[in-house]
């Protein structure tokens, strides 16, 4: 191995970035198959919170549909935020003054609020079913 290629690896860069121009396109599209893998990862484990311990379908409905309580989280029109989800997150994190909503909702921990926060910009972008 070369002392570009140690270098590259010692800073944990990897060797995916010496690889030639063509290969180099195959290992970004496994890294986009891993990620995207993640991703689907991150939206199931928010289903389940939003589902369960974060007791969010309550108030949104199971389908995030709303409800009387709770407006519909399916977009793209949102009625508080403009449904980007960095919204979503600090919605999720620190509830919505004046509503029923509250911060880290049934008591879910800052990593699931990130879980939840995934889910329900997937579920309103079209990337998952509620």
């Amino acid at each position: 191995m070369s002392i570009g290629r140690l270098a590259f690896c010692a800073l944990g860069l990897g060797p995916a970035l010496l690889l030639l121009p063509a290969r180099r396109a195959e290992a970004q599209q496994a890294l986009s198959a891993d990620t995207a893998t993640i991703e689907q990862d991150v939206v199931a484990e928010g289903r389940k919170i939003f589902h369960g311990a974060g007791q969010c379908f309550s108030c949104h409905g199971g389908r995030l549909q709303g409800g009387p309580v709770a407006p519909p989280l399916t977009g793209p029109k949102w009625r508080h935020i403009d449904g980007t989800f960095e919204a979503i997150l600090h919605t999720v994190r620190g509830g919505y003054p004046g509503s029923a909503m509250v911060a880290h909702p049934g008591g879910i921990d800052d990593n699931q609020t990130i879980q939840v926060a995934n889910y329900v910009y997937a579920v309103s972008q079209g990337k998952a079913k509620p």
